[in-house]
């Protein structure tokens, strides 16, 4: 409908969407525009013969068209030019009357106003470009900036999220330390009230014994030497002896052993168990360390629960203990290491379930910490014989130092697995 309007007086709005796609693909993501233009950007007047083929190319992309109608200034583009990118209704008179005016005008001799008004147009759509460039290169700056801020807030984050990590595992281990001492406390206090009820039923043994034996002393002597000792005496004074016997072994439990007098002090020091020495540049915390130890021929402890729940916190106590046992026996067998690993509870469902070949696995008896167990086999083992303890539990490490033993944190013992 538009076929009556000659392809000159369409100059400016040509030549603006050349400029403007010539723009457009500048920008970050480009502006979609019609690939047929590509060949006229930079170019600084559309030739004569060009005006229909961009014509039909841009008519062809209606949405492109109003694009570039919305963006029309009539610095920019002339009324014809603006009617034919928006086509309101009824456009067509009114472009045609116009272009009719502009050719009385060209016949009139005006064609040096229209060219001056032509070179306006231009100067108008290269000052728009450059506000253009120069809006973009502000928001580009404006993006860079914002990344790095968004780089900077990452890394925040992640940080927040490791000192997060390391306060629950500090708070685990305070905890586990709170139960041990807790446990260690109540079972204190049983042996001592079962060594007080013992004394007491021994004290009282002893005066009902005395008190027959006070009866039998006013018996005639005659009638003495003729009636021999009951037996029912002679099964309760073994009775009250044996019953003896067990108090002060309880008693002798709840003491320090004394040192041998007849022992020098260089003797002493001689028997008592030395730790092993790690190689230069190892420190007693790490990996390195952990693999030194367990390649070293020493006898092993590990505190069951306390790795364990280090490592499978979220799994349940027979999960926690099996993947702790596959873990440990997969490293037995890849160092040849002499492993022991203790838990708590002889009592718990599955605990003297399914055996393991390269470990040793001991489970506390009723009233009994695995804290006690571990102690007690770093006594009992020979002074000759190196030991490692492997646990979080700050009593303990201290306790089994004093006997001459390696330790080692739970989390050294884990990064081998």
């Amino acid at each position: 409908m538009d076929a009556g309007i000659e392809h000159a007086h369409l100059r400016s709005a040509l030549e603006f969407a050349v400029l403007m796609a010539a723009e457009g693909q500048k920008r970050k993501p480009a502006i979609p525009y019609p690939k047929e233009l590509k060949p006229y950007f930079g170019t600084a007047r559309l030739p004569a013969g060009s005006l229909g083929r961009i014509r039909r190319t841009i008519e062809a992309d209606p949405v492109f068209r109003t694009r570039l109608a919305a963006g029309a200034l009539p610095e920019l583009v002339d009324e014809i030019g603006r009617l034919w990118l928006a086509q309101p209704e009824g456009w067509e008179d009114t472009a045609a009357e116009l272009a009719a005016a502009a050719e009385a005008a060209a016949e009139s001799g005006d064609l040096r106003a229209q060219l001056k008004q032509a070179e306006r147009r231009r100067a108008a759509a290269e000052q728009a470009a450059a506000r253009t460039r120069a809006e973009l290169l502000q928001l580009n700056e404006v993006i860079e900036s914002q990344a790095v801020e968004l780089h900077e807030l990452r890394a925040d984050v992640v940080k927040a999220d490791e000192a997060v990590r390391e306060m629950r595992t500090e708070l685990v281990d305070v905890r586990v330390e709170s139960r041990h001492a807790r446990d260690r406390e109540a079972a204190a206090q049983a042996r001592a009230e079962a060594a007080q009820a013992d004394l007491l039923a021994a004290q009282a043994e002893l005066a009902r014994r005395s008190g027959e034996d006070i009866d039998a002393a006013v018996v005639p002597a005659a009638g003495r030497d003729q009636q021999p000792p009951a037996r029912d005496d002679t099964a309760a004074i073994a009775s009250a002896a044996e019953a003896a016997r067990s108090l002060a072994d309880q008693l002798d439990a709840l003491l320090p052993a004394p040192e041998r007098p007849d022992l020098t002090s260089a003797e002493r020091s001689a028997a008592r168990r030395r730790p092993l020495a790690l190689p230069g540049g190892v420190i007693s915390t790490s990996r390195e360390a952990a693999e030194f130890l367990v390649r070293a021929e020493a006898a092993v402890l590990v505190d069951g629960y306390n790795v364990a729940k280090l490592q499978w916190r979220s799994r349940t106590l027979e999960e926690q203990r099996r993947s702790l046992l596959d873990a440990v026996e997969n490293l037995a067998r890849r160092h040849g290491a002499d492993l022991t690993v203790v838990f708590d509870g002889a009592s718990v469902v599955g605990a003297h379930a399914a055996r393991r070949r390269d470990v040793r696995v001991v489970f506390s008896p009723a009233g009994v910490l695995a804290d006690d167990v571990i102690r007690d086999e770093v006594r009992r083992l020979p002074p000759s014989r190196h030991v490692v303890v492997v646990t979080n539990d700050a009593e303990i490490v201290r306790d089994v130092r004093a006997d001459g033993a390696n330790t080692l944190p739970s989390n050294a013992l884990i990064a081998l697995f």
